[in-house]
């Protein structure tokens, strides 16, 4: 085994696991001291009654998510935590609910999510540090007062967002800012419709505990406008879809290149051992990465001869045309940069925007790579597609200048490549009749010395329509001349 995949191996795990080892640990430390400085003083067999229904409530809505978007799903467990932290008697206790509340819930749901073991160590250590807070605040200002509730509510909603990077980020390599305002931002609305519920509740039982019944069917019909108006826009999704397939098929020779390129993209990143969500995003986006060609016109997707400078500028803007059309869609508020930026390179040399290295979303990278190879397995009008094998040696001499090395490493992982196979030997050497990667001036890799062959069926056909062209240079960089960019 060589060295090189074995210590990217290390780098994708050691974050989760390191990041899940530190906040269970606190969440203990943090349960073992407000056990031994407040034991079970206050606990009431009501309480305990309360807080088994409670837990049982946080369980069962890990069953019946809402979907946010095409990355995130909520669990409608805010306002039994919310109640937790409002109502139980002691900090320790309610923590001590939420966390093995969370912990049925993600082990029930874990083997469907694709979850691992790190991730529910996370989920669970966050969410008892959370409610032991919000406890913490309600019993720093007893009385049952409605301000006092609001301001449990706060400090539970601020801490979901302030946590939420712990177990997103790793996965998707955002910063972790950046995930907290898109967490606090797209949960906002169904977030507040919780914690509102649970403020009336909370006025309701500190009368007595069996007005919480109450809450029941009015909790339920919020929850079925939620989850019918994330339908409704999981229909408009598809409808998005059905345009990019659209988009392919007025080109004959595209025709599925946007579903390919989702499932090179999905492949790879099992190899990377991303699931869950975060991969879900990326796929989805890779399904609609090219929706702003649509705005393109068809003499230029078409054109069997190299573009002209003006030509090359306009086909430059599909990137932002469908990020700009998917952003009027919510549902997919965070695929937006990956489509804008799916034609980055990792040396800053591509567009729209030529950001380089890691400022290019995750997602986007990883895109670029399934797109660049089924761009050049794939014929186009202006020139024939070029084997599999030559394709795969031009991505593993273009890692770490036109595509991130990691990504490129995983992708050949997942075709069956070894990143290292003949390392340093040119594509020609290692595959002789497949022709020659060469680094251009510009940072571009060409394939010099093949010429694709007729097929019999082309070869049948060639009377009847116009017979393709066909080059002894074959361009495959996110350069202007690039055979990616149609």
């Amino acid at each position: 085994m060589s060295i090189r995949p074995l210590q990217s191996s290390l780098a994708r795990l050691f974050p989760q696991p390191a990041i899940a080892c530190l906040v269970s640990g606190m969440a203990v430390a943090g349960l073992g001291f407000g056990w031994a400085t407040q034991g079970l003083s206050g606990i009431t067999v009501e309480s305990v009654a309360l807080a088994t229904a409670l837990v049982i409530g946080v369980a069962v809505a890990y069953r019946f998510p809402i979907h946010l978007n095409r990355s995130r799903k909520v669990e409608i467990t805010s306002v039994p935590l919310y109640l937790m932290a409002a109502l139980l008697p002691g900090m320790p206790f309610a923590a001590t609910a939420a966390g093995l509340g969370i912990l049925i819930g993600e082990m029930s749901v874990r083997a469907e999510r694709g979850n691992y073991y790190s991730d529910v160590l996370t989920a669970v250590g966050r969410w008892v540090i959370v409610v032991m807070a919000g406890s913490a605040f309600a019993q720093a200002y007893e009385g049952g007062t409605s301000l006092t509730f609001a301001g449990v509510a706060l400090v539970l909603w601020v801490g979901d967002c302030l946590t939420c990077p712990l177990v997103i980020s790793p996965m998707s390599g955002e910063r972790p800012l950046k995930v907290a305002i898109t967490n606090g931002r797209d949960s906002a609305p169904i977030e507040s419709a919780q914690y509102l519920f649970g403020l009336l509740g909370a006025l309701a039982a500190s009368v007595e505990y069996w007005a919480l019944v109450l809450l029941v069917l009015p909790a339920v019909l919020v929850y079925r406008a939620f989850k019918t108006i994330k339908e409704i826009q999981h229909s408009t999704f598809a409808m998005l879809e059905s345009m990019a397939d659209a988009v392919d098929l007025r080109d004959p020779y595209t025709g599925g290149h946007s579903r390919r390129v989702a499932k090179l993209a999905a492949d790879t990143l099992q190899a990377m051992g991303i699931r869950g969500p975060e991969a879900e995003l990326v796929v989805a986006a890779a399904r609609v990465h090219d929706i702003g060609k649509i705005g393109i016109p068809d003499s230029i997707l078409n054109k069997p001869d190299r573009l002209t400078a003006e030509e090359e500028a306009l086909m430059q803007t599909h990137p932002d045309r469908g990020a700009d059309l998917l952003a009027r869609h919510i549902n997919f508020r965070r695929g937006v940069d990956i489509v804008r930026h799916h034609h980055e390179r990792w040396d800053g040399k591509g567009y729209p925007h030529g950001l380089r290295g890691t400022d290019i979303p995750f997602g986007a990278r990883v895109i670029a790579v399934a797109d660049g190879y089924d761009a050049m397995t794939s014929d186009r009008p202006y020139r024939s597609a070029i084997p599999p094998q030559t394709a795969l040696a031009i991505l593993r001499e273009g890692r770490g200048t036109q595509w991130d090395p990691v990504v490129v490493d995983a992708f050949l992982q997942a075709m069956g490549w070894a990143a290292d196979r003949q390392e340093g030997v040119p594509a020609a050497e290692a595959r002789p009749d497949l022709g020659m990667a060469q680094g251009t001036a510009d940072g571009s890799y060409a394939v010099v010395g093949f010429q694709r062959s007729k097929t019999a069926e082309e070869a049948q056909g060639s009377k009847s329509r116009k017979p393709r062209r066909s080059f002894r240079t074959i361009r495959a960089s996110a350069t202007p001349t690039l055979s990616a960019n149609r």
